[in-house]
């Protein structure tokens, strides 16, 4: 997630250092996290045809 974040970071401020606050953690959250997209190639027969930086120019402007 926190490379996401640098990712948007840097499309939305080009040539500002990024920078982040994070919350405490609940007490029962999974403590670490590593997203794939693997399992659902493997039941689903998926696989994006977007790249995330792709997808990120097309996204951001609706959001801003």
């Amino acid at each position: 997630m926190l490379e996401l974040a640098e990712t948007i970071w840097n499309k939305m401020r080009p040539g500002e250092s990024f920078r982040f606050e994070s919350d405490p953690p609940f007490e029962y959250d999974v403590q670490r996290r590593i997203p794939s997209t693997h399992k659902a190639e493997e039941l689903l027969g998926f696989e994006a045809a977007t790249s995330l930086d792709e997808m990120l120019e097309e996204v951001m402007p609706w959001v801003l």
